[in-house]
């Protein structure tokens, strides 16, 4: 019995739904995480047809309880274990320390066949959880827009720092990165990438590896936008108030892809995304889709 083809999505999301652990502001709370969970839910939020490939584990469903209460569609495979990050956040909240506790299984070629969108936004949240030959795959079906942290992480296993992530360059990125229309990082992630110390010098090395475009926030001094040789600068959206800066730059990515659907005016589309990350921030949790009677953007 041949399975049902599924409908062609504006964007379809490929990374682990996490079980995050969150300490910030004498706080600590347990919610789901990860790029797809907080991207493909913000992307539900600005009215698009998107679905999330992901892999968690069968205790674990939960996790997607919300992804599915808004109508995006979950392709869920199979995993022995749940992705479960511990992110301690500064006073400032911009500063955090994350530690990794737990891993899911990575992706495979099979988990995305038969899945058609115009972008694909890859997610990975350590360097092992999308493979080269799945990349190679979705570059073949369509336009990919691509996170770097996950790929430039480095787990830390010894003594104290035992589970603790920091930064390391990419081994694979003259490989990859090529495949790339749509390429995110931000600064400290575009530092390591490039070894350059200044944001615009970052850009033009990252447009080498990167034949699309290149995104480099930088929280509270906005964020670069970099294409066909010019540069934009975005300025940042200061919130009203400061409530919880997970998820903002998978928030930010997605209100680009959003608005990028329907105009050229990168300055246009990095000023929007800033704005709808910095919605993000007055809030604690994903930028989720509201009520029919509260459904723009504010």
């Amino acid at each position: 019995m041949k399975t049902p083809r599924q409908p062609m999505f504006d964007v379809c999301v490929v990374g682990h739904v996490t079980r995050d652990i969150i300490r910030a502001g004498g706080r600590e709370m347990q919610m789901p995480g990860g790029t797809a969970y907080y991207a493909a839910l913000a992307i539900k939020y600005l009215g698009l047809n998107v679905a999330v490939i992901t892999r968690v584990s069968r205790g674990d469903e939960g996790l997607l309880e919300r992804l599915h209460q808004h109508g995006v569609a979950v392709l869920v495979g199979d995993s022995p274990r749940t992705t479960t990050f511990v992110n301690t956040y500064a006073e400032d909240l911009e500063a955090r320390r994350q530690r990794l506790i737990d891993l899911a299984a990575p992706f495979a070629e099979a988990d995305i066949q038969g899945v058609e969108a115009r972008v694909f936004h890859v997610g990975a949240l350590t360097p092992g959880d999308v493979p080269l030959a799945v990349m190679a795959a979705l570059a073949a079906k369509s336009l990919i827009s691509l996170d770097a942290q996950g790929f430039l992480r480095r787990i830390d296993v010894g003594g104290s720092s035992q589970g603790e992530v920091a930064l390391q360059d990419w081994p694979e990125k003259h490989r990859a990165l090529p495949l790339v229309t749509h390429l995110k990082t931000d600064e400290d992630e575009a530092r390591v990438l490039t070894g350059e110390t200044d944001p615009q010098q970052m850009a033009l090395r990252l447009s080498v590896l990167c034949p699309g475009e290149v995104i480099i926030t930088r929280g509270s001094r906005g964020s670069l936008v970099y294409a066909e040789g010019k540069l934009h600068r975005i300025p940042a959206y200061p919130p009203r108030r400061l409530i919880d800066p997970t998820g903002c730059g998978d928030t930010y990515m997605a209100a680009y892809l959003y608005r990028r659907r329907t105009t050229n005016n990168l300055t246009e589309v990095g000023q929007f995304a800033a704005r709808t990350a910095t919605a993000k921030l007055e809030r604690s949790g994903p930028l989720a889709p509201a009520p029919p009677d509260a459904s723009q953007l504010s």
